[in-house]
Formats: C-alpha cells, structure tokens, sequence
C-alpha cells in the first residue's frame, strides 16, 4: 500500500488497547521516517499488521515468507540508508528472520525487527505458537526491548514512544544494524468495529506521537584521526590503498573523490575490487588497479610490486590471490574503519585508524611522491588488462566470466547491480572492467552466504532505478520462495542467470578431485527447469544462446517487473577457460 506524504492519521479510530499501540507505534515509525513496513500473515501480529496497512504514511508491503521479507527489507535498506521496519506473528515466524538479521549486522544495514508474541501467561505452558523470543538474536543486534504489555496511559504511550525513537537512532548510529523489539500482545487482537468509543482522546495521542528528532538521520560518524599515526602514514612513498567491501554512507562520489584525493597526496594506487564504488566512478582516480588477480600470481612482477607500508580501506577484498600476498608482506599497515569492527582477516600488526574516508582526505597533506612507483603499477596494470580483454573477446562459447566482462561495458549508466556470492562476485572481480558509467553495488559479503539473493536484490530495486542481478543458479533456487514476493515490487530487476547445473564454485577448490560422490554431496546439481517455475509464477523468462542477444538484452532494461534471462554454460569448462584466461 503506497504511503501518503500529506494525509493524517486519525489514532482515535482505534478503539481497543492493543489497537491504539500498535497504531501509535507505527505513526511514531513514520514521524521518524521509516517509509515501508513488510509485514508476513499471522494472527498475534495484528495490532501492528493493521496499523501499519492503515497508516497513509506508510508503505505496507505483505511478503508470505518471513526469511524472504526480511532479505527484501535488507536490500530496500541498503540502497535507502533507513531501516525498514518488518513485522511477523509469534512463534517459529521471528526465527526466519534469523539469515538476514546476520547479514544486517555483519553488513552494517539498519534493520527493525518487530516481532509479536504471546503475553508472558501463556510462556513456557505448551501454549500453541510460542516460544522464546526475548534475545533470539542475540549478538546480532545492536539493541533488544521486551516491551511491556499495551496500556493507554499518557507515561505508558510515552515509554512507547522513546522506546521507538531509541530504537531508530540506534539502528542508524556509527555502527549500523538491526534492532529488535518484542511486542506481547494479549487477546483481542483485532480492532473493534463495533465501538466507536476511542481508548484514549486525541489530544493525548498527538502528544504521545510527537517527536523531534530530524526522521531517519544518520548518526554522524566523528572525523577525528590520530596524527602520529597519520605522519607515520605519509613518511611512505612506496606504498599501496587496499579498499575492498565498502558501501560508503557519504556517497558514492563523495567517497571516491576522498579516495582520489588520498591516491593523488600520497601517489599510491588504489587496489579496488568490484564491491565498491570506485570501479564505475573511474574518471578522477587514474591510479585505479583492478587486474591483481592475474598479475600477482606473476612472482617476478609481484616483487617488483613491494610496498613499504598498505592503507587498507574498509574489508579485505575477495580475491584469495591477493590476500596471499598481502598475507606474506612485511611491511607497515594502516587499517582505516567507519565501523568498530576488526576488519584484518590477515591478523597483521596494524595501526588502526577509525573514520571515514572524507575525513583522512581532509586531514591528510600533499607528500613527496615517488612518480616511478605509480607509473610501475599503471604500466602492469595496463598490460595485464590488454591481455586479458584480447583473451575474453574472441570467445564464443558461453563463459560464465565473459557475462561480467560484458555487463561491465553495456549495462545502462547508473544502473544498480547485485553481486550473489560465490562465483558470480568473483568473475566480477576479475573481469569487470575500470569505466565511469557510475554503477551502484550491492551483495550480501557479511556472512559471504547465498542465503536471500533473490529477496535482497528485489529491496534493491524496490521503489528505485532499474536494476540487475547477477547470480548462479544454486543462490536462485535457494531463494526461490523470493519470486512469491515480485509482486510486491515497484521496480525493475532483471536477473542474469548462469545455469551451470550446481555450485560452479566448488570446482575450483580442492573438493573438486574427490571421487564421485562430489557431484552429489557438494556440485549438487538441482536440475530444474527455469522456464516452467519462472511460469508458475508469472514470471517472464528468456533463455539466451549467444552473446549479441544477451549485448540487446541488457543495453536496454525494463522499467518494471522481473525477468531472468538465463544462460546456460558448463562449470568444468568454466573452470579451464577460467585458468587458462587468467595465465598472462
């Protein structure tokens, strides 16, 4: 239900207690800013379920399956930077949330869980649809409230109130992420149609919604950087930017101006993977390397490469050939984060550096630069990529990496694109290319799952500019209960699909050589036939053959509606053109 901007909500029409809570709290939701609310069916859950179906401020959106509602909220608060709220009944319901509640924490996107549940009497007494909710989650989320049962007093609705007005502040402070909130809701859960008697009046209702907190602000990050530790950076002239996972708050052009400006004062090149925005805002950042991949398994160039000191940026990148050789350096490191999280998976010794990247630009002075050091990078870099892209061309046979190779040069300018895991964000890394057509990214890299692939990148679209998907075949079907929930979308995904029959992944790791029981236990090939489930849920579907109908097909995308276009390669073939590709 699409939310109005203008029209009031008359709290006085809900005549029951448990009505007028839950009508409070989403009117204190929408003051606060928070635009949409996914609700999934359940009965103990009304109070909010209604309430936030009758709020016109309000986007209630019903999504049948809870794990895949919450995937969807996920992807809609990564691309808005504000926490969707999302409301399920009692029960096993608030367990589902469970995948994307991980996800949320380690990804830094603000979440709001509100689960119903049973009144405490009907706890722990094999009462039908119960079980413990209070701290479910536990680490996962930055704050939890058991609420109080509903009561209609001023002090009560107040407590309501800044008890949601912490919450929201919370999910959206420096460190970002999910809150919970348990909602015990005693019989009768429906409102009463047949009173027309309010609960409370009106004015005591306006005063308990009122708030004056600016809605859905991020808490701002401090910029203070430690200045010994910044002399200590800039003493270095031979050294290397490392900026991985990154979905920066300020921006994406705010942020890769503060990385040009960092790159350019201290003449180091920046080591980017596909999960950020430098990749697509090229223009201004000529120091931009992105074919490491291939290069540093080159020992003698890899030595020729010796850093004195890396400033990494965010998360490690994903790429298991850099992290080696950052791994087998010892040099002088500096680890700079917006969040109070370790982000060394390296276990180096390391200055921390906490702030943003805005921040370090600013204070940051002009160096001596070694110009050599930077034209030694530029120069491999530039070779690396000649050769790679004459390799990838002439290639006619469907290659799962000449599908990002190619979604890289002709995806329209500012397109939003998801990354699933496994294989899919890896030929990214490889193969997408440096360019400024101004792509936004997103993926689920906290847990480095495929859990939700489908629901998230439908939030991602959601109510936004069109927007692709790129996905194996395995993370699809494993999410397939997402395709319940395209109705939901106002938007365009377009899901480039590659079918290899199974998790393409595992052919490149050890498990590969095995006997024959990989092919079941860990290929798992799932055998289903696109275009029939696509069918089933109305779902348009296209199974392309060669590479110009899949050039025409994502040139141009859709404004509304999904559609998955499928190619179909083979992951053992893959795999060698993969290597072969990849020895420069």
């Amino acid at each position: 239900m699409p939310p109005s901007e203008s029209e009031p909500f008359d709290l006085t029409a809900r005549s029951t207690v448990n009505s007028c809570w839950g009508a409070l709290a989403m009117e204190v939701l929408a003051r606060l800013g928070i635009r949409t609310v996914i609700t999934s069916p359940g009965s103990r859950s009304t109070p909010l379920t209604v309430a936030a179906a009758r709020n016109p401020r309000i986007e209630a959106l019903s999504i049948l399956d809870e794990r895949s509602a919450a995937f969807y909220a996920l992807g809609l608060g990564k691309i808005t930077g504000r926490p969707v709220a999302l409301v399920c009944t009692s029960g096993s319901a608030a367990a589902n949330y469970w995948p994307a509640v991980v996800e949320a924490s380690m990804g830094g996107t603000p979440l709001l869980l509100l689960t119903a549940d049973r009144p405490p009497e009907l706890r722990n007494c094999t009462s039908g649809q119960t079980i413990d909710q209070c701290k479910i989650y536990g680490d996962y989320v930055r704050h939890f409230v058991e609420l109080s049962l509903p009561q209609a007093s001023p002090d009560m609705l107040a407590y309501l109130r800044q008890t949601l007005v912490h919450a929201v502040h919370i999910s959206l402070c420096a460190n970002a992420g999910p809150v919970h909130l348990n909602f015990p809701f005693r019989d009768p859960l429906a409102p009463d149609s047949e009173s027309s008697e309010p609960v409370v009046d009106a004015e005591t209702l306006e005063v308990a919604s009122t708030v004056i907190t600016r809605p859905c602000e991020v808490v701002p990050l401090g910029s203070v950087i430690d200045m010994v530790a910044l002399e200590r950076l800039s003493s270095h002239t031979k050294g290397i930017i490392v900026v991985g996972t990154e979905s920066p708050r300020c921006g994406d052009e705010a942020f890769t101006d503060a990385i040009a400006m960092i790159s350019d004062k201290l003449g180091w090149p920046v080591i980017t993977d596909a999960l950020n925005p430098l990749r697509s805002h090229a223009e201004g950042n000529p120091l931009l390397i992105t074919r490491y991949d291939a290069f540093l398994s080159d020992t003698h160039k890899a030595d020729e490469l010796f850093p004195t000191a890396i400033l990494q940026i965010g998360s490690l990148p994903t790429s298991k050939a850099l992290r080696a050789w950052l791994s087998s350096l010892d040099v002088v490191s500096f680890l700079l984060t917006s969040r109070p999280i370790n982000t060394d998976s390296l276990h180096r010794i390391a200055t921390p550096l906490y702030g943003d990247a805005l921040a370090l630009a600013e204070h940051l002075q002009p160096q001596r630069v070694e110009a050599n050091w930077a034209k030694l990078w530029s120069a491999i870099e530039q070779e690396t990529a000649n050769k790679l892209d004459s390799k990838i061309l002439p290639i006619e046979s469907m290659f799962e990496g000449k599908v990002a190779w190619l979604l890289s040069k002709h995806l329209p300018v500012d397109t939003s694109v998801f990354l699933a895991s496994s294989m899919s964000v890896r030929y990214a890394e490889y193969f997408w290319e440096a360019n400024s057509r101004a792509y936004s990214f997103f993926c689920n890299r906290g847990a480095n799952g495929i859990d939700g692939t489908l629901s998230t990148a439908l939030g991602v679209a959601h109510g936004g500019k069109p927007s692709v998907l790129l996905t194996g075949d395995l993370a699809f079907l494993h999410d397939s209960n997402g395709l319940l929930a395209a109705g939901q979308l106002k938007g365009s995904l377009t899901v480039v699909l590659i079918n290899n029959n199974g998790g393409g992944i595992f052919e490149h790791l050890p498990v590969s050589q095995i006997d024959s029981s990989f092919e079941y236990f860990f290929a798992t090939p799932q055998s289903v036939d696109l275009s029939k489930l696509c069918k089933a849920h109305g779902i348009r579907h296209e199974q392309l053959q060669d590479w110009n109908s899949f050039i025409s097909s994502i040139t141009v995308l859709p404004e509304s509606g999904l559609r998955i276009l499928e190619l179909r390669t083979d992951r053992k073939a893959d795999r060698a053109t993969l290597s072969e590709i990849l020895k420069i």
